[in-house]
């Protein structure tokens, strides 16, 4: 399942998780915050059908976080109420988020999980010291793949990109060190709120000055944005809000024309792509049902998408194949 469908099959139920202020724990490079709030993911009826096969498809995107949280021996759903994603979005090559764990588990049963785990798989976890305490090493195929995690306590689980991060992620622990990311990024994650239990936000100020898009006038509006949130909601089918701001109102409403314009164009295209791709089916028809308007200074764009149209995608047989027509010959009646 391509990444883009990730955000909109995560998100759930109103409420808000409490849990550590990750502001502390998150690396300075950090742009971009996801909050799921797992165990609620799993309450809901989308989610305790296709709860394992989401968080499966999530934790795709990191191979050696995967692996971490598999040596662990717990249940991402049910093991866990918070999780935190830290996101560089000047990062190229291998993604490399900064994840934190939080919920209520037994640290000696999971340290003997890691333990036999690493007996069974020494290529993929390593025991190592980072910063004088113990972690773990998550080699990846390259060297500059390469992650490490740690159990901070008995409610914390981290995977950080760097042991310089992960030597931060003690630290906050500890509650001896400061928030690293930037005031922006901070001031955003303080005043965006949703009752989402998945919540993403983006401070993407002077990012889309490189942009590559055939539209010069949406390259031209998107330079003007400073940030970016995303909730959704998921019951038996799901919801999406997007929200991104715009210097003034008359800003707002030209770069809503411009997003409502560029979106037809793309429910077009994705829509053909679905006809090859099944996987792209949810994608399909989130798009078709999506809506730009302004509203004040923002433009919000929502959008729906059945929870059968997932479930159809997370549950197609693994030889899918189309058959294409030679050219020349005849097409079948």
């Amino acid at each position: 399942m391509p990444r883009l469908l990730l955000p909109a099959c995560l998100l759930a139920l109103p409420a808000v998780a409490a849990g550590a202020d990750p502001a502390a724990y998150l690396p300075a490079e950090t742009d971009a915050v996801l909050t799921i709030q797992a165990r609620r993911v799993s309450e809901s009826e989308l989610g305790q059908k296709l709860g394992a096969d989401l968080m499966k498809e999530l934790l795709r995107a990191s191979k050696p976080a995967a692996d971490a949280v598999r040596a662990t021996g717990l249940d991402p759903l049910k093991d866990f109420d918070l999780i935190t994603v830290g996101v560089d979005l000047d990062q190229t090559g291998t993604y490399k988020p900064f994840v934190l764990f939080e919920g209520k588990f037994d640290t000696r049963r999971v340290e003997d999980s890691v333990a036999a785990y690493m007996k069974d798989h020494p290529d993929k976890v390593q025991a190592v010291t980072v910063g004088g305490k113990a972690a773990y090493k998550l080699p990846g195929h390259k060297p500059e793949d390469t992650m490490y995690a740690a159990i901070l306590d008995d409610t914390k689980l981290v995977v950080a990109p760097t042991e310089k991060d992960l030597t931060g992620a003690f630290a906050a622990a500890a509650g001896t060190r400061r928030p690293a990311i930037s005031k922006e990024l901070a001031g955003l994650l303080a005043t965006t709120k949703s009752q989402a239990p998945v919540f993403a936000r983006a401070w993407v100020k002077g990012r889309f000055g490189d942009l590559k898009l055939n539209n010069e006038q949406l390259r031209t509006r998107l330079q003007a944005v400073d940030w970016m949130t995303a909730a959704v909601a998921v019951n038996k089918d799901v919801a999406v809000t997007v929200t991104v701001n715009t210097r003034d109102e008359a800003a707002a409403r030209q770069l809503s024309d411009v997003l409502a314009g560029v979106l037809g164009l793309v429910r077009i295209q994705i829509r053909a792509a679905a006809e090859d791709q099944p996987e792209l089916w949810p994608v399909s028809d989130l798009l078709r049902s999506a809506k730009v308007a302004p509203s004040g200074r923002l433009v919000v764009a929502t959008g729906s998408v059945k929870g059968e149209a997932i479930e159809k995608a997370l549950n197609l047989p693994p030889a899918t194949k189309v058959k294409e027509t030679p050219k020349g010959a005849p097409k079948k009646k």
